[in-house]
């Protein structure tokens, strides 16, 4: 392949993701449908411009690659760590019961038992490319929620391992007694491989960064950070882990150093480029016709992966001890399925464990499901507060989990400040009225968080801030102002509007996302809506003014209020 052919491609689906991506924010869509519609565009199957596959498929491995290496630098062991109860269980709970889910409905379609162990395992794992985007761009990735998705990931990522191995046994040339010496040398494989990394997180890398660091050269930082993501990927794919995970790894390692932050700013840019590159490349491999013609099959897996899975997902999450709404938003932030199940679809069909037309299904759900995502991850409260209203769960899903915490208090009766939700933002106010001397509430559903607000010296009620019955019990006459400290912006306007009807005088403080999302939270009854880069923005040039002109920062002020406040 020339140099030519690989810069004309590039540039015709770059172009293409470029026009995508302009119309779907105009539609005030996510821009990644607008890449998987673009690619749709100059896909094999559409007529008109028609961009190489196979030659835009190598770059977008390293849109995947530099994608998970960015989300590993905003992770750190100790985070996944914390979630290894609802990442380990709730993931091989999850994966277990979707490939049942995968066999039932193949029998109910007539595949043969072998397709379905197929289907099973490829439904079963998500896309965590797409997952990770979605998440990154509402602001939900370092959340409690964001955490627990991240760690299933992980799990779903080193199941393919297991899987790769076992699946061309169920092939009419692999049956064999040499199956298990290969899946428990695969496995060591990939376990010196985790090993390595972890000791060069602790040892290696930093000591390295550090001393490229010292020659105070950028191109030559931002060298060894890409070269460093890029050899942990290979060699990730060397020991049979796929590349997105030792991409991931990677991050993991960087993160431990103190260059993590630095790092992320300057991989950022190039990251964006080429992840959409890879968006667009899934877009290319749809084929309408195909789905037209077997849509049957194709949609019976579509309502398996966006319905069922997700739901399995949620019971799984449920399980370990996890509140009933933040289980059904982790359910479906995982309802698709994405490259690792492509992967499997090129062996089970080398290997004769299933036809090409069951492949091409679980291809055409694939893409389906990675485009409907947006809309798919958002379902997880509205099914939960649809679940609340019926007669028969509710009482269930207002209690606690058997996980209980019963050292935790059930609210204070003097607290002057209520403070929904105990993540970054909420952790920073709990802590500034404790300096304070303010008493407080905080209500949060995520254990953990919940914990730690109680040793910090909060009173703390656990349960989900959006419900009723929490707010009732939060929301004494003692309460002067609510600080609403929640990731998810749709959540946010729902609370707001909840305390509005229960009390219409107390002042409420709300977090947002995105400018997009102000005009709603101040409508719905906040007082003042924070955007944290227009309040960042805010005080650089209070901070700034003081070196100008006497006076200056006064003026600068009394010109722009800050933004968000009504």
């Amino acid at each position: 392949m020339s140099a030519h052919v690989l810069l004309l491609q590039l540039a015709l689906v770059l172009a293409a993701g470029l026009a995508g991506g302009i119309i779907a924010r105009a539609m005030r869509l996510p821009v990644m449908v607008g890449y998987l519609l673009a690619g749709l565009a100059v896909g094999p199957y559409t007529p008109g411009v028609v961009a190489r596959h196979d030659v835009v498929s190598n770059v977008a491995n390293l849109g995947v690659v530099l994608l998970m290496f960015s989300v590993g630098l905003q992770f750190s062991l100790r985070e996944l760590v914390e979630v290894r109860r609802e990442a380990l269980w709730g993931g091989l709970g999850q994966i277990a019961a979707t490939v049942l889910l995968g066999i039932g409905v193949s029998r109910m379609l007539g595949w043969q038992l072998t397709a379905g162990v197929f289907v099973g395992c490829a439904i079963a794992l998500s896309s965590t490319a797409v997952v990770v985007r979605v998440l990154e761009e509402r602001g939900e990735l370092g959340s409690a929620r964001g955490r627990i998705v991240l760690g299933i990931l992980v799990v779903q990522d080193l199941a393919v391992i297991a899987m790769s191995v076992l699946l061309p046994v169920l092939g009419p040339s692999g049956a064999g007694p040499g199956w298990l010496p290969v899946l428990l040398q695969a496995v060591a494989r990939a376990a010196v491989f985790i090993g390595a990394l972890l000791y060069l997180a602790s040892r290696g890398v930093p000591w390295f960064l550090a001393q490229i660091a010292r020659l105070r050269s950028r191109e030559l930082f931002v060298l060894t950070v890409v070269t460093v993501c890029m050899g942990a990927a290979l060699a990730a794919e060397a020991t049979g882990v796929e590349l997105a995970l030792g991409a991931f790894m990677a991050g993991l390692v960087v993160a431990g150093s103190q260059y993590a932050d630095e790092v992320l700013v300057q991989i950022r840019p190039l990251r964006d480029v080429f992840a959409s590159v890879f968006f667009v490349s899934v877009g290319m491999l749809l084929d309408p016709g195909f789905v037209v013609r077997h849509w049957v099959g194709v949609l019976a897996l579509l309502l398996s992966i966006a319905l069922g899975k997700p739901l399995i997902a949620a019971l799984a999450v449920y399980l370990t001890g996890r509140h009933a709404r933040t289980a059904l938003q982790v359910g479906f932030d995982l309802g698709q399925i994405g490259e690792f199940s492509f992967v499997l679809a090129g062996i089970s069909v080398t290997r004769g464990v299933a036809g090409a037309d069951v492949a091409g299904m679980i291809l055409a759900a694939a893409v389906l499901t990675i485009i409907l995502t947006p809309a798919v991850s958002r379902a997880g409260v509205p099914t939960y507060h649809l679940l609340r209203r019926s007669r028969l769960l509710p009482a269930r899903l207002e209690a606690l989990p058997d996980r209980a915490l019963p050292d935790i208090a059930r609210g204070c009766e003097s607290a002057r400040a209520l403070v929904l939700g105990y993540g970054r933002v909420g952790r920073i106010v709990s802590q500034g009225l404790h300096r304070a001397s303010v008493a407080h509430t905080v209500v949060d559903l995520d254990p953990v968080a919940a914990r730690l607000a109680d040793a910090n010296g909060a009173a703390v009620i656990y349960g989900d801030a959006a419900s009723d019955t929490v707010l009732t019990t939060a929301l004494t006459p003692c309460v002067d102002l609510v600080v609403v400290a929640l990731p998810e912006a749709p959540t946010t306007e729902v609370v707001v509007r909840t305390i509005r009807t229960l009390n219409d005088r107390v002042p409420i403080i709300a977090r947002v996302h995105r400018t997009d999302d102000e005009e709603s939270i101040l409508s719905a009854g906040a007082v003042a809506a924070i955007y944290a880069e227009t309040l960042a923005g805010d005080e650089m040039l209070r901070l700034g003014m003081r070196y100008l002109a006497p006076g200056a920062a006064e003026s600068a002020h009394a010109r722009e209020p800050v933004a968000g406040v009504s």
